[in-house]
């Protein structure tokens, strides 16, 4: 009787080591689908390249951005960091003259006062039309001039 209980305080602490470990799994497999679902750079040959033409807050979250060829992307923050609608926006490119992804360029909310740094989630291509719907502030969810 006695081996009975040890032996059943060995495999408890398996069998919720066996569940923690099963339930972790779950956890990465759905966090890797959802990875997947959503890409958070673009095509090499969707990326805006220095000399910018154009930048725009279009809202705390969102800068419009676009180069001199015409390609445009919208950079998608993890938080609310674009507060300075009336000011320059700082960006700094890092290691490239290319915005592709999100770790190409370092943003800041302004140029003039103490900068907030802001951290890209995600770079969005966009068309010619939805580019200049953006340009000219009539996208949905720009902000009028």
């Amino acid at each position: 009787m006695n081996r009975t209980i040890r032996a059943r305080r060995r495999i408890v602490p398996l069998v919720f080591a066996a569940i923690g470990a099963f339930a972790a799994l779950a956890a990465t497999a759905t966090l890797a689908s959802d990875d997947r679902d959503r890409t958070t750079s673009v095509a090499p040959g969707q990326c805006v390249a220095e000399p910018l033409d154009t930048t725009r807050i279009i809202d705390k979250r969102t800068l419009y951005v676009d180069d001199y060829s015409g390609r445009a992307v919208l950079l998608h923050m993890s938080n609310e960091c674009l507060n300075s609608f009336n000011e320059a926006v700082g960006l700094r490119f890092v290691g490239t003259s290319e915005i592709c992804g999100p770790l190409d360029v370092d943003v800041t909310d302004s140029v003039l006062t103490a900068p907030v740094p802001c951290m890209i989630e995600s770079v969005e291509a966009l068309s010619k039309d939805e580019a200049r719907a953006y340009r000219n502030g009539h996208a949905s969810g720009a902000r009028g001039e």
